[in-house]
């Protein structure tokens, strides 16, 4: 068996930490905003500025958490593959809500 190195170790337990404030900021955003036809994205770690994000012609505006530390997209649902598409998802800057 391979022991872990002190680096890898500490970078499994950042990751294991940004998922589960992650998951806790859209639990929170769930109670406030039952809307079916929307996908919400929520960015991984915590951003410093505001952005927005335009998918197949349409801009979808960020708006910020009740910390101000994680930014949220309200995704229409017929648009959410696309945004899924988009390069800060596919890296894992940002995270489907699923």
């Amino acid at each position: 068996m391979a022991l872990k190195s002190r680096s890898t170790v500490n970078t499994e337990a950042k990751k294991a930490a940004q998922v589960k404030k992650v998951e806790k900021v859209v639990e929170k955003t769930k109670v406030a905003t039952p809307k079916p036809s929307k996908v919400l994205f929520v960015s991984a770690r915590e951003e410093v500025s505001q952005f927005d994000i335009t998918v197949a012609g349409q801009r979808i505006n960020s708006m910020w958490d009740n910390e101000r530390e994680h930014l949220i997209w309200r995704v229409p649902a017929e648009l959410a593959d696309r945004f899924a598409m988009h390069e800060f998802v596919v890296k894992g800057r940002i995270i489907r809500e699923d």
